[in-house]
């Protein structure tokens, strides 16, 4: 077996991809786009692999090339293992991370950008890290978060709003190996292969992230505001303490338009049996709703039972245990009929900063994305 101690040039590789980028001109992205427990296979074309650590020595790799990469404990230290192809000799990567870059990368199905870092993470799996520009992985975000048949103008208030997120949260976490999930607990991404742009709505995606590049929301504390979005409000916005109890309030605004979702309204009925289930609870007797002042939406629900103390969970945990998709706001009524629970609401959503279906219905009605960033965060600053 061979040892590889693998990096091209350790100040550049390191600068560029794990420092914390400040600038347009280095504002790297890096996200989470899956865990695998313990191997990955990537395929692709010019394969190369770096340790960020250590001086640069290549391995021999042919075009066209699978290579599986799995985790090992070498004299007491877990190293990467690399093989090409299914052959022998199998080289060996130190250190904690791994960089591989490349042309036409793919797990399975899953196109990957052209740089990924993959990362050993506290359960012993490997983090598969996209690395790359923001402009980019805002394309990738707006293709994922919005139908890009909607509004140009809708599209360009969600690039805006998802760049500002981005980079909220980038300042937040720029000392971890990645900055954002590519999932709802951040910001739903998918790669944009460069085939993809030929198709009219990815170029209309890419147009609205060119029309407002640079373009960020600052909240009043002169940083770039966490611009949260989410697909309904129901009727009316909230801020992130509400929810969250913490975040910067960019303000609210009651949205009338949210009702031309076609799912805007919504039941979900739940025995009580279920319900234990999904809370992970035994015999509760009663649920209490406490609702935000001078709004309908639910902030907590307090969990009784008959022989132990009471237990408290925020709205937004609530729905997480029963499930976003199925309990799908805060703003709910609950009936018990029988032995059975009833939740009816409306939105969809955690209800802070910019809403979906409004935005839509204002970039039909012929508002410019300013306008419709301002509708949905009055308090920011757009520049």
């Amino acid at each position: 077996m061979k040892l590889i101690w693998a990096s091209l040039c350790f100040i550049f590789v390191y600068v560029s991809f794990l420092s914390d980028a400040r600038s347009a001109s280095s504002e790297v992205v890096r996200v989470r786009l899956m865990s695998a427990p313990k191997k990955v296979q990537i395929t692709g074309l010019a394969l190369r692999f770096q340790n960020l650590n250590q001086p640069y020595k290549p391995v021999a790799i042919p075009r066209n090339a699978q290579a599986e990469v799995r985790l090992l404990e070498k004299e007491g230290k877990k190293v990467w293992a690399l093989r090409v192809n299914n052959q022998d000799p199998e080289h060996l990567f130190s250190e904690k991370y791994l960089l591989i870059q490349g042309e036409n990368l793919r797990v399975g199905s899953q196109a990957l950008p052209s740089r990924v870092l993959l990362n050993m993470n506290a359960n012993k799996n490997v983090d598969v890290v996209g690395v790359m520009p923001l402009e980019d992985y805002v394309v990738g975000v707006l293709a994922s978060e919005m139908p890009l048949s909607w509004p140009l103008e809708t599209l360009k208030a969600q690039a805006v709003a998802a760049r500002s997120y981005a980079l909220a949260v980038m300042e937040e976490r720029k000392d971890k190996p990645y900055h954002l999930e590519s999932s709802i607990l951040d910001q739903v991404f998918r790669h944009v292969l460069a085939e993809d742009e030929n198709d009219p709505l990815i170029k209309k995606a890419v147009q609205a992230v060119r029309e407002t590049e640079g373009v960020k929301l600052y909240a009043s504390n002169n940083k770039v505001l966490k611009a949260f979005f989410h697909s309904d409000c129901g009727g009316k916005t909230t801020t992130p303490q509400n929810v969250w109890n913490y975040g910067v309030n960019a303000g609210t605004t009651v949205d009338t338009s949210c009702p031309t979702n076609p799912r805007a309204h919504w039941k979900l009925n739940l025995s009580k049996e279920e319900l234990s289930r999904r809370l992970h609870v035994e015999n509760f007797s009663s649920l209490e709703f406490i609702k935000i002042p001078s709004e309908n939406r639910i902030k907590a629900v307090r969990v009784a039972f008959n022989d132990a103390p009471s237990k408290l969970i925020s709205a937004n945990d609530f729905r997480q245990l029963l499930g976003f998709q199925d309990l799908r706001s805060s703003l709910f009524e609950m009936k018990k009929i029988g032995e059975s629970f009833l939740f009816q609401g409306q939105g969809f959503g955690h209800g802070v900063g910019l809403c979906q279906w409004g935005s839509k219905a204002l970039g039909q009605s012929g508002r410019n994305y300013k306008q419709i960033l301002t509708h949905y965060y009055p308090l920011a600053r757009l520049k």
